[in-house]
């Protein structure tokens, strides 16, 4: 939901101050998403990638992300900083929330970095599934299909990577994007592995939630 000023017009005159309502409601956005969004800038027509960030509880880097992949539009300025215009922000949004609720699938060791991990993808407003064995991983992955995988391939219980290979034969799944973490440095074999499991990324633990989100927030913006 957008709103605008009564005029319906944001107002980008230089030096003219015009308060404005807030441009998401949080309840609803809460369910897309867009974490806790404030109001945008009272009177500015461009704004800059962190405090785009911040509108939208990201990082920075993250809204550059979107740039670069050309998902947000944005103009770079001769000293190299990029600029982004209110409306075209209001359009991210709005496309955003089109994008509605995605499946993301932990394959993890039950326990408090596994309950982390949950909580941080759910306040991004995500569905979050959890597996602990390679059945309930295969059974789940199947009937939910989800829309991203996080493995912990430091488990000594499971196979991971054995795990991983069998899901990527999995029909409707097979493409869906992989973060892998660990409790070490991938080994060469290791890497080699997980190109071959076309892995969008790498976390070592410990790790902090925001890191977490900040990656997951990359990978949904390639590829979703």
């Amino acid at each position: 939901m957008i709103k605008k000023t009564k005029s319906g017009k944001i107002d980008g005159r230089h030096g003219r101050k015009r308060r404005m309502e807030p441009i998401v409601v949080a309840e609803e956005a809460a369910q897309y998403g867009i974490r806790a969004p404030a109001a945008l800038p009272p009177s500015e027509r461009f704004i800059s990638p962190n405090e785009a960030g911040r509108i939208l509880n990201v990082t920075g880097e993250a809204v550059k992300q979107w740039i670069y992949h050309r998902r947000l539009p944005a103009t770079k300025l001769s000293n190299g900083y990029w600029k982004i215009k209110i409306h075209d922000l209001e359009d991210f949004i709005k496309a955003r929330q089109n994008l509605g609720q995605k499946k993301i699938m932990i394959i993890d060791s039950p326990g408090t970095a596994t309950n982390e991990i949950a909580a941080a993808i759910e306040k991004l407003g995500h569905q979050v599934i959890v597996a602990h064995n390679q059945a309930d991983a295969l059974l789940k992955a199947a009937d939910l299909y989800p829309s991203l995988f996080i493995a912990n391939v430091s488990m000594k219980e499971l196979d991971a990577w054995k795990l991983m290979q069998r899901i990527r034969n999995t029909r409707n799944i097979r493409n869906a994007p992989l973060l892998i973490i660990a409790e070490h440095e991938l080994k060469e074999a290791e890497s080699e592995m997980a190109l071959e499991l076309n892995a969008q990324g790498f976390l070592k633990r410990p790790f902090k939630a925001q890191t977490l989100i900040d990656e997951l927030e990359k990978i949904l913006s390639r590829v979703l």
